[in-house]
């Protein structure tokens, strides 16, 4: 795939869509293009976010879109420190040629990356602005929902041997996480230093598209900074489960989300995604050989 033709095809719907709601679309700004292609409709402060590449591990994307347009709305409302939806025009889901596109605030960032306090002083204030969200969220939609789908779509091309290892190391994953962490909250699902911005404003979150319910090891397991959790854990008061089931449960997520982008792009993903494909399989079968305690152990 030339992902050129993915983003001069996705700036035309999104130019059919800016124009059908009125919002300026004679300067898009391309910011990215990988999962996702992320377009300024320059000079409005719109960002549209148009589900590309990553359509292909979702069986549902207007459903993971429709959640963090929710979960942003509300954690904006309540002051959290996140790029809301935007309130110009409907924020979407919109269906633009049949691509899956959501319409969020743009702001212009300033230089620079969190880091340690700062990484887990804003997750701390985005699980509090989510408490207490109104709308439905499936639980831990990115263990759940995001590798079995794209175990789905992976199965096409992989061979019949790693589609059964992979989908019964799900199966231990997802019975390793049964019972574990602390007391759910929303999740931004996707919590890592690069969707932290910083604007005039301070820090906000982006790409909440993996959003849902969980224990809030997940966000920490994700953020997988020493600095960060203990940030956290000061701000909330939380005693940190162990992160452990949250990180093999990443590591997966991660694995199989690459397969299905290298099979789309492999200029770009395929040295990566078979490398982190062949160290967790290694990973998973000497992990079985161990005797497993119990949780109570």
């Amino acid at each position: 795939m030339d992902i050129g033709d993915v983003t001069r095809a996705g700036l035309t719907s999104v130019a059919r869509l800016g124009r059908r709601l009125g919002l300026p679309v004679d300067d898009l700004r391309v910011l990215s293009s990988r999962g996702n292609l992320l377009v300024h409709l320059a000079p409005a402060p719109v960002l549209a976010r148009a589900v590309t590449l990553t359509a292909a591990t979702r069986a549902d994307p207007a459903a993971w879109v429709a959640r963090e347009i929710g979960v942003s709305a509300w954690a904006a409302s309540r002051g959290g420190p996140v790029a809301q939806p935007t309130t110009l025009v409907d924020p979407g889901p919109h269906d633009a040629d049949g691509l899956v596109v959501g319409l969020m605030e743009f702001r212009a960032g300033t230089p620079g990356r969190a880091e340690g306090r700062e990484l887990g002083e804003a997750l701390a204030a985005l699980h509090a602005a989510t408490a207490d969200y109104p709308g439905e969220l499936p639980w831990l939609a990115p263990a759940h929902e995001q590798v079995g789908d794209a175990l789905r779509t992976a199965a096409a091309w992989l061979p019949a041997a790693t589609t059964g290892a992979l989908r019964a190391h799900h199966q231990r994953v997802l019975a390793d996480l049964d019972g574990a962490g602390s007391a759910p909250v929303v999740l931004h699902g996707d919590a890592h230093a690069g969707n932290l911005l910083r604007s005039g404003n301070g820090w906000f979150w982006v790409d909440l598209e993996e959003t849902s319910l969980g224990p809030p090891e997940w966000d920490l397991a994700v953020l997988d900074d020493p600095v960060a959790i203990e940030a956290y854990r000061a701000r909330t008061g939380l005693v940190v489960a162990d992160l452990a089931p949250f990180r093999a449960a990443r590591e997966l997520e991660g694995a199989v989300w690459l397969q299905v982008m290298a099979r789309q792009f492999p200029a770009r993903y395929r040295q990566a995604a078979d490398e982190r494909l062949a160290a967790l399989l290694g990973r998973a079968q000497r992990s079985r050989r161990r005797p497993r305690r119990s949780r109570r152990s």
